[in-house]
């Protein structure tokens, strides 16, 4: 079974985990996307899905082990 990290816990010492996860984003795309892990909050899984798409925001949170 895999681990399940809460967002904000994502990139305190593991921007790995986001960069593998997100090796088929353009390069502003992870910016941004780091940007809204790191505020996590009301709306940010809406937020993703309006820049990814819902199926790549869904994997990429998969990807990350945000439920």
């Amino acid at each position: 079974m895999g681990v399940v990290f809460k967002p904000e816990d994502v990139l305190k010492g593991r921007k790995w985990m986001l960069e593998k996860a997100a090796r088929d984003l353009a390069p502003g795309q992870v910016e941004r996307v780091e940007s809204i892990l790191r505020r996590w909050g009301e709306g940010s899984r809406e937020e993703l899905i309006r820049l990814l798409g819902e199926e790549r925001a869904k994997k990429l949170m998969a990807d990350l082990g945000i439920a």
